[in-house]
């Protein structure tokens, strides 16, 4: 008789875990759809462009059962996934869970008491206890594990899911989306790690060749460099990217000079060409003499 009793419970049991099989798997696609579908609606999939550990990957397609599906997607669904997990798991952790002998006294007022005391004194062999165990298997025989079955909540479930993929559906024959995207909400995602950050301080080229920073350029190089020259000013600031240092930007004719060779001579001291031609009249011997007489010194 206490092989009975044990089979008796633990074919209730086994249905019951069975059933809520059922109703986790339910609730986590139908979370999942839901998720899913905000997801797209909400445009999630440029949070992956905000972030520079995915920017490699971004527009890339992988071919999976035959269906090219891009990597925005494929992030999309394993997020999905793992909040929909997440969710369900937490509500099953903080839902009461009976077991099948508290569930079949509570629906059947007969065995209250009875079926969980003839279950638990199953070992001890008197007349008292094998009176009880023989009446709760009779009373027991009507009982069907169907009962277990919450109806009502798998076809929430059920209604939800269908709704969820005629909606998914829909959007992806529509292409509808919202106009709310996460890239409105770069200041509280800067501050999250691996975020790039790389070209925070770069500027969009305009067409013009300038940039849209609105801070003033003026006084970039400092005060120009200007001198003098035979009274006139030259300014020698620096132009930016030349790389050159100080260059005069006064304009002027080009002249491209060839480099000539000059021919061999005597590397004894010569006197030169050119040494009557600058010196004034009147004072010629005088110099001459003078630079002779350096020279016999």
């Amino acid at each position: 008789m206490a092989l009975e009793i044990d089979n008796i419970v633990n074919k209730h049991e086994s249905a019951l875990k069975k059933y809520r099989g059922f109703y986790i798997f339910a609730d986590s696609l139908a979370i999942f759809l839901v998720l899913y579908v905000l997801f797209v609606l909400f445009n999630m999939r440029d949070l992956f462009l905000m972030f520079s550990t995915f920017e490699p990957y971004t527009g890339a397609k992988y071919n999976i059962l035959g269906f090219g599906i891009v990597f925005e997607t494929l992030g999309l669904i394993f997020l999905a996934s793992a909040f929909s997990l997440i969710f369900t798991a937490i509500s099953y952790y903080m839902a009461e869970k009976k077991d099948a002998i508290a569930l079949l006294e509570e629906q059947y007022p007969v065995l209250k008491e009875r079926l969980r005391t003839a279950y638990d004194n199953r070992d001890m062999d008197n007349v008292i206890v094998r009176d009880l165990i023989g009446g709760v298997i009779i009373d027991s025989k009507p009982l069907k594990s169907s009962s277990f079955l919450d109806r009502r909540k798998l076809a929430k479930d059920l209604c939800l899911i269908v709704f969820m993929f005629s909606l998914l559906a829909y959007v992806a024959g529509t292409g509808y989306q919202t106009s709310i995207s996460p890239t409105g909400l770069t200041e509280v995602v800067a501050k999250i790690p691996f975020v790039s950050d790389s070209n925070k301080d770069l500027y969009p080229v305009e067409e013009n060749g300038g940039t849209t920073n609105n801070e003033s350029q003026e006084g970039l190089f400092g005060e120009p460099a200007v001198i003098v020259v035979e009274g006139t000013q030259v300014d020698l600031t620096i132009p930016p990217g030349s790389g050159e240092g100080f260059t005069s930007q006064e304009e002027g004719e080009q002249m491209n000079k060839s480099f000539t060779q000059s021919a061999l001579v005597n590397p004894e001291a010569v006197t030169s060409q050119a040494y009557y031609e600058n010196l004034p009249e009147g004072y010629r011997n005088v110099i001459q003499s003078y630079f002779e007489g350096l020279a016999e010194e």
